[in-house]
């Protein structure tokens, strides 16, 4: 993503932005391990040995940043300012997520927003600033859009298979579960004393997954993705993109 916006905005190419787009690679791969030894829910080799994996994520995220510093950009300090705010932005977003104090639809697209958001903007912006000089509002918006669909697109199929990443199973907060938290029926009722009380799910589990994919929980999350999706669309239809990463851009939307 950070390549594709300095392509498509460069007046000429620098082939450093290949590094720069590494680094950021690094810098998300980082945040992808800490996500993974925070949330307990895989069995990754970096999971394995935390206190190793650690140091490991430390040097990932120092060495992105010094790759963008040291390039041979114009802009690469606003662009480096730009890559630390939004790497901020996500670390909030991640802490609210491990709080699990997002419950209702608002908050939840706040907290997804700054999370995953923040990082596929800070890719794109990355990009569009070591070509321009400045930052794109629209830019901004649909990435950080893409961001968001991706997140509900997890969301949604961590709740269609039984393991490790099952918000249900870990008591979490989604949009789906949020969804049904707000139907007044016995089922609703069961899961919320699920939730707040120390048991586990038992035979609700059977019950759950009928809910969720006949009673419109994961409809719900799906419309709310392709409002995020048609608003995404509309910015890139208008950029100055050529129709192959145009088309790229599009399938990552689905």
């Amino acid at each position: 993503m950070c390549v594709i916006h300095y392509q498509e905005n460069a007046n000429s190419f620098n082939k450093e932005i290949y590094k720069v787009g590494a680094a950021i690679e690094l810098l998300i791969l980082s945040f992808d391990i800490i996500d993974d030894l925070q949330d307990h829910d895989t069995d990754y080799i970096w999971t394995k040995k935390p206190e190793f994996s650690l140091n490991a994520v430390l040097a990932m995220m120092t060495l992105a940043a010094k790759v963008l510093l040291q390039s041979n950009f114009k802009h690469r300090e606003f662009a480096l300012q730009t890559l630390q705010n939004y790497t901020l932005l996500s670390i909030n977003g991640q802490q609210l997520d491990l709080l699990n104090v997002c419950r209702d639809e608002s908050s939840y697209l706040q907290m997804i927003t700054q999370k995953s958001g923040s990082l596929t903007a800070m890719s794109c912006l990355v990009g569009f600033i070591l070509a321009q000089g400045k930052k794109s509002a629209e830019v901004e918006e649909y990435a950080t859009a893409l961001g968001i669909i991706q997140q509900i697109k997890n969301d949604i199929q961590d709740l269609k298979e039984w393991n490790l990443k099952n918000d249900l199973l870990n008591k979490k907060y989604s949009l789906p579960i949020i969804y049904i938290f707000s139907l007044q029926n016995d089922l609703s009722k069961k899961l919320k004393e699920y939730y707040h009380q120390d048991e586990s799910l038992g035979t609700l589990s059977t019950d759950l997954t009928n809910l969720l994919e006949s009673n419109g929980a994961i409809t719900y999350a799906l419309t709310i993705k392709n409002l995020y999706k048609y608003s995404a669309l509309a910015l890139i239809e208008t950029a100055n993109f050529s129709a192959k990463n145009k088309n790229y851009l599009k399938i990552l939307m689905e």
